[in-house]
């Protein structure tokens, strides 16, 4: 790990969170479900996040794209299912306005997505061996 590289995951992870949050936050202020918002919030922030993780944060790794996608799709699923869960869980327990709870739910996500991306996603193709 070095410094470099987690400044690069968090930049490219801050411009993905913010999509996550513009179309979340649009999609509730229209009426939509908060839970629904936040699968449709995932899904656009999800390209946003596999290409910039691909071509800048991991870029040297070597992986081939068809394979990181796969396992950065199932990385992307548990931080979601993280995200979703939390996000259930402070709409039911307090009474924050739900884009405040989607916000807190999406930060959660990212240090789990963060380490699995680049232990087991991203990584170099020597460490599967």
């Amino acid at each position: 790990m070095n410094i470099g590289e987690i400044l690069r995951f968090g930049g490219v992870g801050g411009i993905a969170t913010l999509v996550h949050m513009a179309v979340g936050t649009g999609l509730i202020t229209i009426g939509v479900a908060p839970l629904l918002a936040n699968i449709g919030a995932f899904l656009v922030a999800f390209g946003v996040s596999f290409l910039g993780h691909h071509k800048i944060t991991f870029a040297a790794n070597g992986r081939n794209p068809r394979r990181a996608f796969l396992r950065f799709a199932l990385v992307a699923l548990i931080g979601f299912a993280i995200n979703e869960s939390l996000l259930a869980l402070l709409l039911w327990i307090s009474p924050l306005a739900p884009q405040i709870a989607l916000l807190i739910s999406t930060a959660c996500a990212a240090a789990s997505t963060y380490i699995l991306s680049r232990n087991w996603a991203f990584a170099s193709q020597s460490d599967d061996n």
